[in-house]
C-alpha cells in the first residue's frame, strides 16, 4: 500500500507547494482552458442528444449505441491528452521549481533546451496515444464477448496508466533519463503511474459524466499542475539520487 500512500501523501502536498512559493498565476491559464473546454463539451453534448432517436432502430440502435461508446471513449481519451500537451509548459515549469526545491540546482531557462523538453513530451504523449488506441481496439472487439463494463473498465485503467506515466515523465527527464529509461521506470512503477492516471481521469471523467459545471473548471485548472508538481516531489525523494540526505 505504501505507492497509494505515498502517491495521494505527494497529491495533496503539492498544494503546500504552491503556496509557498505563490505560484497561483501560472494556473490561468489552465483556468482559461477549462472554461474553453467546457464551453466546446455543451455544444458536444447538444449534437449528441440531437442524434438520440436514432438508439430506438432496432439493429441502427445497436450499432449507434456501439459506436458512440467507441467515440466517446476516444473523445474523452484524445480531450485528456490534449489538456497534457497544451499545459506542458507550465508543468515542465513547476517540475524544474520542485527539482530546485529539492536538490538546489537552480534550473535556467535555454530556449534549445526548452524545444527538446516540449518535443520529447509530445513524442512521448504520442506514442502513448497511439499504442492506446491500438489497445483499445483490441479491447473494443473484446467488448462484444465481454460486455460494454468490461470495456469502460479495462479502457480506464488503461489510458490512466499512460497518463499518469506523463506526470512522471516530467521528473525522470529533469534527472536525465532518456525516454527508453523512462519507460522502464514506468513499466517497474505500474501502481504508482496508475495512481496518479486515475486520480486525473476521475478529476475529469466525474464532473463531466455528473454535469458538473463548478467541479468540472476546477478540475481542469489545478489537478494536473498538482498531480505534475506531487509525481515530481515524489520522484526525486524516492528513486532520485541527486536528492541530498
Amino acid at each position: 500500500m505504501t505507492p497509494v500512500i505515498d502517491s495521494f501523501k505527494s497529491f495533496l502536498g503539492s498544494l503546500k507547494f504552491v503556496m509557498k512559493y505563490k505560484l497561483y498565476v501560472y494556473f490561468l491559464p489552465a483556468i482559461i482552458l477549462a472554461v474553453l473546454f467546457y464551453l466546446s463539451f455543451k455544444g458536444g453534448q447538444t449534437i449528441s442528444g440531437s442524434m438520440a432517436f436514432m438508439e430506438d432502430w432496432w439493429l441502427i440502435g445497436s450499432i449507434i449505441e456501439g459506436m458512440g461508446n467507441g467515440i466517446k471513449a476516444l473523445a474523452f481519451l484524445t480531450f485528456e491528452f490534449v489538456i497534457l500537451v497544451l499545459l506542458t509548459p507550465i508543468n515542465s515549469f513547476f517540475a524544474e521549481k520542485v527539482q530546485e526545491d529539492l536538490t538546489g540546482v537552480k534550473a535556467k531557462f535555454d530556449f534549445k533546451q526548452f524545444a527538446s523538453s516540449m518535443f520529447r513530451a509530445i513524442r512521448i504523449f504520442a506514442i502513448a496515444f497511439f499504442t492506446e488506441i491500438a489497445l483499445l481496439i483490441v479491447i473494443w472487439i473484446l467488448s462484444f464477448f465481454l460486455g460494454d463494463n468490461f470495456y469502460k473498465i479495462v479502457t480506464f485503467v488503461v489510458s490512466s496508466f499512460f497518463i499518469g506515466f506523463s506526470f512522471y515523465d516530467f521528473g525522470l527527464e529533469l534527472d536525465g533519463k532518456n525516454t527508453r529509461k523512462s519507460w522502464q521506470f514506468a513499466k517497474e512503477n505500474k501502481l504508482l503511474c496508475l495512481i496518479a492516471g486515475l486520480i486525473f481521469s476521475l478529476a475529469i471523467y466525474i464532473p463531466e459524466e455528473s454535469g458538473l459545471m463548478l467541479l468540472f473548471l476546477v478540475s481542469i485548472s489545478f489537478v494536473p499542475h498538482m498531480l505534475t508538481i506531487g509525481s515530481t516531489q515524489l520522484y526525486f525523494e524516492k528513486y532520485s539520487q541527486k536528492v541530498p540526505n
